[in-house]
């Protein structure tokens, strides 16, 4: 008979029982939950649950005579032995869910303890170069979720019990980005989903990124915005340009009239009761922002994560030492698993790579994301920000042998398009994973670096 080790959490009676309670009567696996294999303290056990599983599974029974016979094989135990101690064991049918349950217990324990060890021995050795106590923490924080979401409290479900999910969820409001026509295509920002918003250089996926969190948090829904490139100060400037219309360089500058400091003024009552949280330190790593996500969650209720930028992201250096591409899709796959962890959704900004500037239409495909392969694949939706006017260039000059009434010509041109194009920008909505793709008319101020609903 196999005994526990001292000083090991176990219940090795729970697991005997519930091995002779399916060798006695196949209908106990309904009632053991989610058990796995590995919950079992001994190998051996394990073993004999995972054997007895797939001979129900193919013949509707696993009596201990057939379950031996396709396990004598194995000389790594005494099957006959082990399964003649389950079945003296053996318990009724309506212990089992109870026995499951402390068997999944005594594992959650041992994981713990096993995880405690290891964290004192990495605390004890010198830290490797470029990291810190935090980034042991995080580590240790990314081992306790690996054991959280391996535990059998996360719910498994019917297909009956899916589709009655959908069915109660339908009609239920999202979280509204404040911009009516673009939760037309989206549906809003739905629980646990990885949204991208991408654009190239100037184009403005911060200013929109960071308006869509004020107008979260205007709802009164927890925002934590975490920026890798612009400090909470330039972010702070860009809400109150925003909200009080007073241009971005006259508040740098500290230059306004009487009226736009009123504005200002206004502005900043409106917006300093928002439930927004700022993390504007660079160089952090995914494990460290699923920290402070965590963090920001449990003291703030945080319902919406907003990271700007995804390709500034510090990846680990393991993952960096295999490439950028591997290392990029490990931070758009550990971004997904944030969202999904704690069931909020996740915007993440990205950058577009040169390619898109070769083109002549200039308006982003899905293969333009920087490493896209991974990024699109892990992404519920994917939109860009585009502004024609940025493409514009400069007014013509004389070209060689050009005639004065040419370039009046091209000049007027090029004057009447860009007051054509002033102010545009579109949202080009690429994937819906739940939906239908489509193209949103916006207009940018960029004076304010504030985008608003075309009504035109």
């Amino acid at each position: 008979m196999i005994e526990a080790p001292r000083h090991v959490p176990s219940n090795v009676d729970a697991e005997r029982a519930v091995l002779g309670a399916i060798i006695a009567n196949p209908k106990a696996l309904d009632r053991v939950g989610d058990l796995r294999p590995d919950h079992f303290l001994h190998p051996a056990y394990g073993r004999v649950f995972a054997e007895a599983q797939r001979l129900v599974a193919e013949t509707g029974m696993a009596d201990a005579v057939t379950l031996a016979g396709r396990l004598a094989g194995e000389e790594s135990f005494q099957a006959t032995a082990i399964i003649g101690d389950a079945v003296a064991a053996v318990v009724g049918v309506s212990s089992i869910g109870t026995y499951s349950r402390e068997i999944v217990e005594t594992w959650f324990k041992r994981r713990l303890l096993a995880i405690g060890d290891e964290m004192a021995e990495m605390a004890m050795m010198p830290t490797p170069e470029g990291e810190g106590a935090r980034d042991l923490y995080a580590r240790a924080m990314a081992l306790l979720d690996d054991t959280v979401g391996t535990d059998t409290g996360r719910a498994s479900m019917s297909l009956a019990q899916a589709m009655q999910a959908a069915l109660d969820a339908a009609g239920a409001p999202l979280m509204s980005t404040g911009f009516p026509s673009i939760d037309a295509i989206l549906g809003g920002l739905e629980d646990a989903t990885l949204n991208i918003l991408a654009g190239r250089p100037g184009m403005g996926k911060t200013a929109l990124g960071w308006q869509i969190a004020l107008n979260v948090a205007r709802q009164g829904i927890g925002v934590l915005a975490i920026s890798l490139e612009m400090s909470g100060k330039e972010l702070g400037r860009r809400a109150l340009a925003a909200a009080s219309g007073v241009p971005v360089k006259a508040i740098k500058a500290g230059d306004y009239s009487n009226r736009q400091a009123e504005a200002l003024l206004n502005a900043q009552r409106e917006m300093s009761g928002l439930p927004m949280t700022i993390e504007d330190g660079g160089g952090l790593t995914m494990a460290q922002i699923d920290m402070r996500t965590r963090a920001a969650h449990r003291r703030h209720g945080v319902q919406l994560l907003v990271i700007d930028h995804l390709h500034i992201v510090r990846p680990e250096d393991r993952d960096e030492r295999n490439g950028a591409t591997w290392a990029v899709g490990k931070i758009s796959r550990a971004a997904k698993q944030i969202a999904k962890r704690h069931n909020i959704p996740v915007l993440l900004l990205a950058q577009l790579s040169r390619g898109v500037e070769s083109r002549d239409d200039k308006r982003p495909v899905l293969s333009d994301l920087r490493q896209a392969g991974d990024i699109e694949q892990d992404a519920d939706t994917v939109s860009f920000v585009y502004r024609p006017e940025y493409y514009l260039g400069q007014e013509p000059e004389t070209r060689e042998g050009e005639g004065a009434d040419k370039l009046a010509d091209r000049r007027s041109e090029w004057e009447q398009r860009k007051r054509d194009l002033a102010g545009k920008a579109e949202l080009i909505v690429a994937k819906v994973r739940d939906g239908e793709i489509g193209t949103v008319p916006l207009l940018f101020n960029g004076a304010t670096t504030s985008f608003q609903e075309d009504a035109r």
